[in-house]
């Protein structure tokens, strides 16, 4: 009896299973594809993705996304899923975003990813070529034969398709064909051509004797860094201008050029131009412009200072600030720091006021804004150099900024330690990450002790906490 109960309770078993397995498989089993969706780019999920920033990105809808790919609002979104993207039948490859890079064009850009121009201007709405500014994200699209290009070197004057191949190891009518030209004789001089190579270089600027020029942290904002780094054949003088903004051009021991340059909080978001003008030995001078976006740092309101009166005395402040922009503005040569910044106390949650933030001071009307972090009193006095560099300026008693240390870290970048209480270093002193610099205190202008801490580039300040989570260059 026993035997042939357990022969039944194994045989409903068994049935039971049979009837579910069905729809096990049926969860477990990919989407199917229809016809429509068969004709349409794909997009890669990539870490971060929503489907509301997917659906802006490409100019559609969340409902839309989840028909073509037969998917619910429930559905797990994962990093490498692979989704249709609605709106662009016809167009081929995988759908990516990226930053337009110093030099795009849409003639560029379709000859960089082997698309048609007009793809590019249906992927993005463009309406007009001078929408590529540098730094807007935009949609491409890429195949395996957009893997490895790099930028040629520029035709120069006078020199011919047949031997700017040859130098580069290219077929001549085969790099035509790759760079959609109806025949070699119709390239240009300071035209950007591709080639296939080892390695991925995306640089789409073509000026003669450069190998590549790039600006780096991308998308620009308010008291945001940016970075500009050439390589070139031969020597050049480089000069750029952003915003009123003209950076410092050093050279490096690798045939490169870096400029360092701060975009002020003050500075209005919207579209500026790039100037970049490039003189090589012979004296020839080669001007390029493109549009950029400077976009808005976002920043908070402070509620109104309580302060000594007269630390927001009009002449007080503009002497202090001539004496400190003096300083910051004696440029060196030399890189001194190396990777990211460390921060400048003991704890990194401890910060009573953000950089950027609109604030007032009582006996005044006029609005100020924030120029670093400042870190209170949370995890003891201490204060440490964040990176390697010399220290330039120990001064005590300032009116605004207290006993203030001014360190000098090369390429421009400087770092400030300001309302202190005393210096453990003096002018002139080297001074290492993690080395013990000053205490916190209440001096200048402050309403309690704690450290503001500023970062400023060839004197302009910039946002700190960028320095404090990536490395430059």
């Amino acid at each position: 009896m026993t035997e042939r109960k357990t022969y039944l309770l194994l045989k409903r078993t068994l049935v039971l299973f049979l009837l579910i397995l069905p729809m096990i498989c049926a969860s477990l089993a990919p989407a199917p594809v229809n016809a429509q969706s068969a004709q349409l780019p794909v997009y890669v999920v990539q870490s971060g993705d929503t489907l509301y920033g997917i659906a802006g990105q490409f100019f559609t809808t969340i409902d839309e996304i989840l028909a073509v790919n037969n998917r619910s609002i429930g559905d797990t979104l994962r990093p490498g899923d692979r989704l249709f993207i609605p709106g662009f039948e016809g167009l081929q490859g995988v759908l990516t975003t990226d930053y337009v890079p110093l030099g795009a064009s849409l003639r560029s850009l379709s000859r960089r990813t082997q698309s048609e121009p007009a793809s590019l201007v249906r992927l993005n709405k463009f309406t007009s070529q001078s929408e590529l500014f540098v730094g807007r994200k935009i949609a491409l699209t890429t195949s395996e034969t957009t893997q490895n290009l790099q930028t040629m070197p520029s035709l120069l004057p006078g020199q011919s398709w047949m031997e700017r191949s040859i130098l580069s190891g290219q077929n001549p009518w085969a790099l035509a064909r790759l760079n959609r030209l109806t025949s070699p004789n119709t390239a240009l001089p300071q035209d950007a051509y591709y080639a296939y190579s080892a390695q991925n270089n995306p640089n789409s600027l073509a000026i003669p004797g450069l190998t590549s020029m790039v600006i780096d942290n991308l998308p620009l904002v308010q008291g945001g860094t940016f970075v500009l780094k050439v390589t070139s054949e031969q020597p050049v003088t480089l000069m750029a201008d952003l915003a009123g903004v003209q950076p410092v051009f050093f050279a490096r021991d690798d045939d490169s050029q870096i400029a360092f340059g701060g975009i002020n909080a003050l500075q209005e978001p919207g579209a500026y131009p790039l100037t970049i003008e490039v003189t090589n030995a012979e004296g020839a001078t080669y001007r390029f412009d493109q549009w950029t976006i400077v976009g808005s740092g976002n920043f908070e309101t402070d509620q109104t200072l309580k302060v000594d009166p007269e630390t927001v005395d009009g002449d007080n402040i503009a002497n202090e600030d001539a004496l400190f922009k003096q300083i910051v503005t004696t440029l060196t040569p030399v890189q001194q720091w190396s990777g990211v910044f460390q921060y400048p106390t003991k704890g990194g949650d401890c910060v009573n006021s953000r950089f950027g933030s609109r604030r007032s001071y009582t006996g005044t009307d006029k609005i100020y804004y924030h120029t670093g972090l400042d870190i209170g009193w949370c995890y003891g006095i201490d204060v440490f150099a964040p990176a390697a560099g010399t220290v330039v300026a120990a001064l005590p008693d300032q009116i605004v900024r207290g006993n203030t240390l001014v360190i000098d870290h090369g390429l421009g970048v400087f770092s400030i330690y300001m309302h202190l209480q005393d210096f453990l270093v003096a002018e002139g002193d080297q001074v290492q990450p993690g080395q013990l610099i000053a205490h916190i205190g209440n001096t200048g202008r402050s309403s309690g002790p704690h450290l503001h801490f500023e970062i400023d580039i060839n004197g302009t300040p910039v946002n700190p906490v960028i320095w404090l989570n990536r490395e430059f260059p």
